[in-house]
């Protein structure tokens, strides 16, 4: 098994679409089924963090070999929180100041809301 197949199945059992990994990785759905057909392959950021997005190591991906064990979760929360936290990352980054400045206010507000 290659880095395509192995991509290919750690992608499947996270329940994660080719969509989601591009989102995350910030490129395209194409560049993802690339990647997966062996047209493509990731540079050395890119796959550091495919590595990190499913919790291998990039020895992993390239070689199927660990030195150490890994656990391949398949835990559709867990991918989903890494994509949600992106997301508002992305979003925060373009913000002005003073919306940022909102939007911090408005977090303490949820998070006091999610402790009562």
């Amino acid at each position: 098994m290659g880095f395509s197949e192995r991509l290919k199945l750690l992608r499947r059992n996270a329940d994660v679409t080719q969509d989601q990994l591009a989102q995350y990785l910030q490129v395209s759905r194409s560049t993802i089924a690339g990647y997966e057909t062996k047209n493509r392959q990731p540079d050395y950021d890119k796959l550091y963090m495919i590595a990190q997005f499913f919790h291998v190591s990039t020895d992993y991906l390239i070689s199927g070999k660990e030195s150490h064990p890994v656990e391949v979760s398949s835990s559709g929360p867990a991918i989903n929180e890494r994509i949600i936290q992106y997301q508002l990352k992305t979003v925060f980054m373009s913000l002005s100041p003073k919306s940022k400045q909102d939007l911090l206010e408005y977090a303490n507000l949820l998070a006091l809301r999610d402790r009562q």
